[in-house]
């Protein structure tokens, strides 16, 4: 609609209001959600009300964010394309503007694609920046308009390149761009550790590469050859920056971001597989886990404690909380899974014998 209102063509709204593409989509899309209804009588209440009505109208799962919030989303989730959309989304905008007030009678097909993306790209994050619970994977789907956008830009310019030399403000700021994840990814593994980039020596040798990079990236494009080699001069700091993560940094995010070590140290204190709780740890773990056990997860804050004997997770400062929440059972501590400062006990089935 917004794209009907900017090129004023207003019969695409009536276009897109196609009664076959409707029942064609509701064929594809309904028996699935008709099956998890028929399923799970909670669905519509859950999903429907609670995950999609509740979220966006209240912060129901506490995840307030400013207003702001999705604009520094979209720039850090086109890295390192970011400088490169912006200048395409101004281009366009101006474009149009210009092309808005002339009036001319003949539309141009061009120009109502790059408005059109345009607006795939900026109405999600407009729309996700009102509602009430903002997460950062909410606006993924706008995401590929940047780099249709992005496409269009690069093969519009390199067409008239020998009339038009590229900025060299905007050559330092993608360079920089470009380069910027270099720091982070040599730095991984203090990053996962402690929460926080490092001071002193290692800093000192990350910035030292990102700004060699980012100079080699921009004196390359600001010589002959131009936006023939953007491409290949940004894919080189971006592979260089998934090397160094897979290098640096796999041990340490396996062992205190992913749950599938925890998962293989439980169930070598099993001698067979047993319910699993939770007790105030993050949803992060729980979903973790049961994805890697391959079954559902009590939480003790949302459920009872299981009546049958089950293992139990909990942060290792919550002793004084386990044990109260499990007066009256046989509980044994079994261990203490390090990277990630969880314990984890055996506690006995209700009415057992102490």
């Amino acid at each position: 609609m917004l794209f009907a209102l900017a090129t004023r063509e207003f019969r695409v709204i009536l276009k897109m209001l196609w009664l076959p593409g409707i029942l064609l989509f509701c064929a594809i899309a309904l028996p699935w959600y008709v099956a998890v209804q028929m399923r799970n009588p909670q669905f519509f209440r859950e999903f429907i009300l609670q995950h999609n009505l509740a979220r966006f109208s209240s912060d129901l799962y506490h995840h307030r964010q400013p207003f702001w919030y999705y604009l520094p989303v979209t720039a850090l989730a086109l890295v390192p394309w970011t400088v490169f959309v912006i200048a395409a989304i101004v281009e366009s905008a101006r474009v149009w503007w210009a092309e808005r007030k002339s009036a001319s009678g003949e539309p141009d097909l061009e120009l109502q694609f790059n408005v059109f993306t345009c607006c795939w790209l900026v109405v999600p994050v407009v729309f996700f920046s009102i509602s009430q619970s903002k997460l950062p994977g909410y606006i993924l789907p706008a995401l590929p308009a940047g780099a249709v956008l992005l496409a269009e830009y690069l093969r519009r310019h390199l067409a008239q390149e020998q009339e038009e030399a590229v900025s060299k403000g905007l050559v330092v700021l993608h360079a920089l761009v470009a380069a910027a994840p270099i720091v982070p990814s040599v730095l991984i593994a203090y990053l996962v550790a402690q929460r926080r980039l490092p001071a002193g020596r290692p800093m000192f040798i990350a910035l030292a590469v990102a700004f060699a990079m980012a100079a080699a990236i921009a004196l390359t494009l600001a010589s002959r050859s131009r936006l023939r080699m953007l491409r290949f001069v940004t894919l080189i700091p971006a592979v260089l920056s998934v090397a160094a993560v897979l290098k640096l940094g796999s041990v340490s995010i396996d062992q205190k971001l992913s749950m599938r070590p925890l998962a293989v140290e439980l169930v070598s204190v099993e001698t067979r597989q047993l319910p699993l709780a939770v007790y105030g740890v993050s949803r992060e773990m729980e979903y973790g886990l049961a994805f890697y056990r391959n079954q559902a997860i009590v939480r003790y804050e949302r459920e009872s404690v299981p009546a049958e004997e089950h293992l139990l997770l909990a942060p290792a400062t919550w002793k004084v909380n386990v044990a109260m929440k499990t007066a009256g059972r046989r509980v044994l501590y079994l261990g203490n899974y390090a990277p990630q400062d969880v314990d984890y006990y055996w506690v006995s089935a209700a009415g057992a014998p102490r």
